[in-house]
């Protein structure tokens, strides 16, 4: 198991992606544990995992969830979509509240804009978290936000190496990241979400109780947009990758690239 999977339910991530790798139907690995955790989607219905072809024509993905309970899920064996899937259903596994206000404000924006060809700005936000989010909890007050908007990546990667998986917690959301990640790269780019207040001794359970709660009241306010969300390379986070022991390694602008002159 690699090291951002090690906050995850390990068996369990062992067993369904070895399913997906080896050809297996993984629904109901998948539909057995969300029974047994008693996980349900906002509008109190059982979460379910059920074959895309169980999609009504013409309806929406992220409305289907909301009305129904029930999670399309692509099992073709060696498929991308199935990997994808399986990622984005253990994501719903280990942060259902999180997954259930994500899901609930989607179906709100579909109902209220229809599905139109460019999603706009609050599903585009809303989008972004679930492929690519990466929560990182830090003090209140922590450096680490504004670290990340100045793109200070040898302050907070490199001279604060110590402080990571400490005082510094990241957690893994976005299913887009984790299915990357199966053949890793150095280029693979999160979207931090910054949590105050919680730390490495904060387990998942509080982590998506607090996340849920962030998502919903910057919405509340307004201010769910995608620059609400900072890009983090990440594998330069210590420890998530044995080559950036090197310092050189944060040294490819290419990756960890410096913020763009603002053009006169």
């Amino acid at each position: 198991m690699q090291p951002w999977l090690t906050p995850f339910n390990t068996q369990l991530c062992s067993a369904i992606l070895a399913s997906v790798r080896d050809g297996d139907d993984c629904l109901t690995i998948l539909n057995d544990t969300a029974q047994r955790f008693n996980l349900h989607n906002s509008q109190g219905l059982a979460l379910r995992f059920v074959p895309q072809t169980a999609l009504p024509a013409g309806m929406a993905y992220e409305q289907f969830i909301y009305d129904a309970g029930c999670v399309p899920t692509r099992t073709l064996a060696g498929s991308n979509g199935a990997m994808h899937d399986a990622c984005n259903a253990l994501m719903w596994l280990h942060y259902p509240q999180t997954k259930a206000v994500l899901n609930a404000l989607q179906a709100a924006a579909i109902r209220s804009d229809g599905v139109q060809a460019t999603r706009g700005a609050l599903r585009d936000a809303l989008t972004l978290f679930d492929e690519s989010a990466l929560i990182l909890c830090c003090p209140a007050g922590d450096a680490a936000p504004a670290q990340l908007m100045r793109r200070d990546w040898a302050g907070l990667l490199c001279a604060r190496r110590d402080a990571w998986h400490n005082m510094l917690a990241p957690f893994l959301f976005g299913h887009a990241v984790l299915q990357k990640l199966q053949t890793p790269y150095p280029a693979i780019t999160a979207q931090v979400w910054v949590l105050e207040g919680l730390n490495n001794n904060h387990g998942l359970s509080a982590v998506d109780a607090a996340l849920a709660t962030s998502v919903q009241a910057c919405y509340n306010a307004g201010q769910l947009n995608p620059q609400a969300l900072l890009p983090l390379p990440v594998l330069g986070i210590p420890q998530w990758w044995a080559d950036n022991t090197d310092r050189k390694f944060y040294d490819n602008t290419r990756v960890f690239r410096p913020i763009a002159p603002v053009s006169l």
